[in-house]
């Protein structure tokens, strides 16, 4: 018999395609695409200023922009799945250990999907390329890091996080999706200071791609299909000795 979570949930697919048919219809067509471009060079200009003289944000954000800083965000992702997994309220952990690795297995092969077939050859020089007077990160001190690209769409760091967002938002619910978003934000914003990504890159490249490709996997019999086979397994490896499984099982 299916399960509930295995069912269609047309409203919320719908809803979540037409935002991101929106979202990038507006960018492409020449009567709204103007009007994004106003939006990214005020919104570049005006996080940029905040390292135009002073010495110690050009430093905070230049470390923003390390890979080394990446890691550390990748690491606060997996201690919120974690978290979830041990410490959520939805289900028995077994389920939220199957929905954990749900939310891995999508993440990579969607974010893979999106960036790496559909926009891998779209030419987008970024903020710091094109804008004068700009400040170049790079040229305020000697650390190693990226503040330019010459395809900055979609924002890779936003494609990762906006999936993240979506996938964690459904599966584990608002608590831990609202989460997810602050470090979206903590992710995201070190690439638009340094101006190496237009807020479109994140907020239409990053943002629209997740409406267009997570709905398929939490709103369709998907995610509820592979979290129904893979909880069985996980709960006779062992996840039925976390506290709390017998209680709630």
């Amino acid at each position: 018999m299916e399960s509930r979570a295995q069912q269609w949930r047309l409203r919320p697919l719908v809803l979540s395609l037409v935002l991101s048919a929106v979202l990038f219809i507006t960018y492409v067509l020449p009567p709204t695409a103007g009007y994004w471009h106003v939006v990214d060079t005020w919104f570049a200009f005006a996080l940029n200023s905040w390292v135009e003289t002073s010495h110690v944000q050009q430093l905070i954000w230049s470390v923003g922009n390390m890979r080394v800083f990446d890691y550390v965000v990748a690491v606060i992702m997996l201690g919120v799945l974690l978290h979830y997994v041990f410490k959520g309220r939805f289900a028995t952990p077994s389920v939220r250990g199957a929905q954990a690795i749900v939310v891995s297995v999508m993440l990579v092969v969607l974010v893979a999907i999106t960036r790496d077939l559909l926009f891998q050859h779209f030419p987008h020089p970024s903020p710091s390329l094109v804008l004068e007077p700009f400040t170049r990160l790079t040229e305020t001190n000697s650390l190693d890091f990226k503040d330019s690209s010459g395809v900055s769409f979609p924002g890779d760091h936003a494609t990762v996080v906006s999936t993240f967002v979506f996938l964690l938002w459904v599966l584990a619910g608002w608590r831990y999706g609202l989460t997810a978003a602050v470090i979206a934000v903590v992710a995201c914003l070190p690439r638009l200071v340094a101006g190496a990504h237009w807020l479109t890159d994140d907020v239409v490249g990053g943002g629209g791609t997740a409406l267009a490709t997570v709905p398929w996997v939490v709103y369709t019999p998907l995610a509820g299909w592979l979290t129904d086979h893979l909880a069985p397994p996980l709960a006779r490896l062992g996840w039925c000795l976390v506290p709390g499984h017998r209680r709630r099982a």
